[in-house]
């Protein structure tokens, strides 16, 4: 019987990889979706489950979670953002509140739904973090606060699944060679980001048997940029 996964921001630079990923590994993938247009970038997955929702809205989680199977595997989280770019005292506070919606309020909920049933068949949550969290940059304040709430959310969700079997873990990634990414790309310097391909497998492992004994983990993804 295939494994069900649900993957978040299925869509996305990162997404579509993960959603192929799995897909090539024989997982049963439930994806989300935001809108019309990032179901149709879906549309090369005809076997997958798409499901719309955002999940920075707890109604949203809440109409999702009854869709999902009582055997889950894995959760995978990929929707997050970035913005407010700039100098602490240049930012905007409307920027925070997005990114506070964007990273720290849609690990949360989906935490927080998913959970009791990620207890209940020791499956796996995975999220993505920041390598800004553990390495402050200029200009990146707003997006590394919100970051770092993601990975504790996680971290402390390993601690409360540890007893029944279940793990999350959080990979957090340098710049990921996606084609958003690329188009603000200078001097060749994208050939030192992370593959999106390596991401893809890395989560997988963690969700699978081999990750069975692997929890409250942060793990670096950095490419060739120096630790």
């Amino acid at each position: 019987m295939e494994t069900p996964v649900l993957i978040t921001g299925a869509a996305g630079g990162l997404g579509i990889h993960v959603t192929r990923y799995f897909h090539e590994q024989g997982w049963n993938v439930l994806a989300t979706v935001y809108n019309e247009d990032e179901e149709q970038r879906l549309a090369e997955f005809p076997q997958c489950t798409i499901i719309r929702c955002d999940v920075t809205d707890a109604d949203s989680v809440a109409k999702l979670v009854e869709q999902l199977p009582s055997n889950l595997g894995a959760v995978v989280h990929l929707v997050g953002g970035i913005a407010g770019v700039a100098d602490i005292e240049q930012t905007d506070p409307d920027d925070f509140a997005l990114l506070w919606q964007l990273n720290a309020v849609s690990t949360y909920l989906l935490l927080r739904a998913t959970l009791p049933t990620l207890k209940q068949t020791a499956g796996a949550f995975i999220a993505i973090g920041a390598r800004t969290v553990l390495h402050s940059e200029p200009q990146k304040a707003l997006y590394a606060a919100t970051k770092a709430a993601v990975v504790h959310l996680v971290l402390t969700a390993a601690e409360e699944g540890r007893p029944y079997g279940m793990r999350a873990n959080v990979i957090m990634p340098s710049i990921i060679r996606t084609p958003a990414n690329l188009a603000w790309a200078q001097d060749d310097q994208e050939r030192d980001w992370v593959e999106p391909a390596d991401i893809a497998r890395c989560i997988h492992a963690l969700c699978s048997d081999a990750g069975r004994g692997v929890t409250g983990c942060v793990i670096p993804m950095y490419g060739k940029i120096p630790a």
